[in-house]
């Protein structure tokens, strides 16, 4: 089995990384501050974690370094990394404090998701990656003890002044401490795995949650236009590329409903719904709802044409959501010979 590409994130040190609190290191931002985006790289919301260390300039993650079979823009997304988190110790020297598997990343780009104001957030935290939660590890202090080489100090090819690491140049100190750190990564996660099924056992999917988040994400969008004057109608078993249709007298609005459990934004158009967007973008609107199971929030969006592609943005400008195209292809076998008749 091929192994998945890896890289480092350095960051500043925390013990929990769920939220504001005490950090140190990981950068001249930090340093100067006293806080970086990464406080929040541990703390689960809708399943998933969110990953972000400082780059020169903002400039996000290079994937052509992970990944050069293809060419890469700005936005794309690469699935299928490990990603390692690691920092400087009380005790000066640096270790790896936790890491993702099977993460996927972004191409020179953070992505922006909004904060929880009762647990004192910042109003916006920006990420380079995302993995499920089930995928991540995050040591306890005593366990952070699998020690990272730093450049100027035990030569070329380990990490050095920058925050992203992409494994060195294939010389072979670079290669034995990528080997010895998998091996390492492998070993934390059998450990776990035997912890975990002397606990309890995984509990699957839960389809009754997906159905309560898909129903409060509509009936919000229903009451609002509903209390907007309109007369509402639900289409979504008829395949139409939308869900609901809001009439006001000689007007009509498409309503296509995305629901979140939490804050994050995370959904897809289909093929249907993404060509029925493009076709009626006079009327066709993206109704997103976050956290639909605590207090729900509603954003209307309104699909725009740009030189880079769509966009979908609300009216007030304050919620900007690009776009990105994929293209799919069904694999099939055949036959080099023609096919005999008889």
């Amino acid at each position: 089995m091929l192994e998945r590409p890896l890289l480092m994130f350095r960051i500043g040190h925390m013990v929990a990384y769920d939220g504001v609190g005490e950090i140190r290191g990981g950068g001249a931002h930090v340093d100067i501050n006293g806080n970086g985006g990464e406080m929040w790289n541990f703390r689960a919301e809708g399943g998933k974690v969110y990953g972000y260390a400082m780059t020169k300039n903002f400039s996000g993650v290079d994937l052509l370094r992970l990944d050069n079979s293809r060419a890469w823009n700005e936005n794309d997304e690469l699935d299928g990394v490990d990603v390692v988190f690691f920092a400087k110790q009380p005790g000066g020297r640096q270790a790896v404090v936790g890491w993702y598997r099977d993460a996927k990343l972004f191409h020179k780009s953070y992505r922006k998701r909004r904060g929880q104001r009762h647990q004192g957030d910042w109003e916006s935290l920006y990420y380079l990656c995302e993995a499920d939660v089930e995928n991540t590890v995050l040591l306890d202090s005593e366990g952070r003890d699998f020690e990272v080489p730093y450049a100027p100090a035990h030569g070329k090819g380990f990490p050095g002044h920058a925050n992203i690491w992409y494994g060195g140049d294939g010389a072979e100190n670079s290669l034995n401490f990528l080997a010895d750190l998998r091996k390492y990564l492998n070993s934390v996660s059998v450990v776990l795995a035997k912890k975990e099924r002397k606990g309890k056992s995984r509990v699957p999917a839960d389809k009754d949650l997906i159905s309560r988040i898909e129903k409060a994400a509509v009936d919000k969008v229903w009451t609002h236009f509903e209390m907007l004057g309109y007369a509402l109608a639900s289409v979504e078993k008829d395949n139409r590329g939308w869900d609901l249709e809001a009439v006001k007298g000689d007007e009509i609005l498409h309503l296509e409903v995305k629901g979140h459990i939490g804050n994050v934004v995370q959904f897809e158009l289909t093929p249907n719904e993404y060509s029925q967007m493009k076709s009626k973008m006079m009327t066709y609107r993206v109704c997103m709802v976050r956290t639909c199971l605590g207090s729900p929030e509603l954003s209307i969006l309104v699909p725009k044409e740009h030189e880079c592609g769509w966009m979908l943005e609300s009216q007030d400008h304050a919620v900007k959501i690009a776009l990105t195209e994929k293209i799919a292809a069904k694999a099939g076998e055949i036959s080099d010979a023609s096919p005999s008749i008889g």
